[in-house]
């Protein structure tokens, strides 16, 4: 690797390669490389041992406004912060340049955090950000990132869950939008042309009777707290997060209710949850960890939630198949919440009593009917999901009379 007292002369100079990329490392401060791509984009990087690896830290796209003198005296910061014992992920954000804050996406999280602290999907935009894109993009400063990286991060998701990938893009360009005015050194948004999946079509996939009955046959198979999970899903309709990351404190037994707070539904309105007979079954029968207030806490980990329910929902799927006979169009766990609210709506039972028992705020209970019409329908959600359970204990066990008609079920 060529070493040199690196000009701007110089580096206006250097032809692009013709593959892959070269580096000159800068005689005058050491640790301070270029990096030249095949495009012709010049890279300040800094490349330092902290603990028992060396990281190769961004600091910036050589430019009008970052030239090599700004280059050399971050990377000085940089390095003295090193070599201090501080992680430069978290101290270059309290480095400031004409009130501009600088620093990589971790950092600059806490800040934009705050900035979007009222927003009622906060959490899942925490979610967001740290599933997908700190692993990959956290450590990099926030203005070196290039339209070319954001693609590639939303592409590599797309591969699986291109919904997910776009509220990735969206995401990360909300942050943009909000980083552009507080960094000096970048030029635009990187996700303004980046590329990323058509919206997708949406979901119509509804669960049959048989493949209920198969569903609610498996769950009695599966171990703790898949099949439990599964079979609260089944007779809520809650959301998959709502189940699986649920405290036992949630729920009050004596009443015979589970209460969602506000902060883990998704629209940021606390919900009531009325638990049929079948429902207090399921919970009344899962173990007690004494040692976590979680519901389903994970193995090994007694603060946070179980995980791994992508590979368990394979498995079920493999079992309905194989029960079934044949191959089903595929579904998920979100499908399940789908089925509950068109059951009910077959059942008879009233539209804005099957989006409270969703806890849905948009349809019949939006815009100015939301604002006025403040009844809870409680009483309506119990009777609702009263009779979706005797109706679903009916499909899954099919030795039992067919129970018809909503009427019928709440009598």
């Amino acid at each position: 690797m060529p070493t040199a007292l690196l000009t701007d002369a110089k580096i206006a100079g250097l032809k692009p390669p013709e593959s892959g990329q070269i580096e000159i490392s800068d005689a005058k401060v050491p640790g301070l490389r270029l990096r030249v791509g095949t495009t012709g984009a010049k890279t300040f990087i800094v490349r330092k041992r902290i603990g028992e690896r060396t990281r190769n830290i961004t600091l910036g796209r050589y430019g009008p406004r970052f030239g090599l003198a700004d280059a050399r005296k971050k990377a000085r910061s940089v390095i003295n912060d090193i070599e201090e014992g501080k992680d430069p992920a978290t101290t270059l954000v309290a480095a400031k340049r004409g009130g501009s804050i600088q620093g990589t996406i971790r950092a600059m999280w806490p800040a934009y955090k705050k900035a979007k602290a009222n927003l009622r999907s906060i959490r899942e935009i925490e979610r967001i950000f740290f599933r997908y894109i700190m692993p990959t993009l956290g450590d990099r400063m926030a203005d070196a990132i290039t339209r070319r990286d954001v693609t590639r991060l939303v592409d590599d998701i797309a591969g699986n869950a291109p919904t997910m990938a776009r509220a990735v893009h969206a995401q990360l360009s909300s942050f943009y939008t909000w980083a552009l005015p507080r960094l000096d050194d970048l030029p635009y948004n990187p996700c303004r042309d980046a590329g990323r999946p058509a919206k997708p079509k949406s979901r119509d996939r509804v669960l049959s009777e048989a493949e209920l009955r198969i569903l609610w046959d498996v769950a009695d198979t599966q171990p703790l707290p898949w099949g439990a999970a599964i079979k609260l899903l089944m007779l809520t309709g809650a959301r998959r997060s709502e189940v699986f990351e649920a405290d036992r404190s949630e729920f009050d037994i004596d009443n015979e209710t589970w209460v969602i707070a506000a902060h883990r539904s998704k629209n940021g309105i606390a919900h009531q949850v009325p638990l049929s007979p079948a429902a207090m079954r399921v919970i009344l029968a899962i173990p007690i960890a004494e040692d976590s207030a979680k519901l389903f806490p994970a193995l090994g980990n007694a603060e946070t939630c179980a995980s791994g329910i992508s590979k368990v929902v394979d498995r079920f799927r493999a079992a309905l198949v194989h029960r079934i006979g044949h191959e089903v169009a595929r579904w998920t766990l979100h499908d399940i919440r789908r089925t509950v609210a068109t059951n009910m709506q077959r059942m008879g039972i009233r539209l804005e009593v099957t989006e409270a028992v969703l806890n849905h705020i948009s349809g019949s209970r939006s815009g100015i009917v939301g604002i006025y019409q403040r009844h809870a329908f409680t009483d309506e959600k119990r009777h609702a999901l009263n009779a979706w359970a005797l109706e679903l204990m009916t499909i899954a066990t099919p030795s039992q009379p067919k129970r018809k008609g909503f009427l019928r079920l709440v009598q």
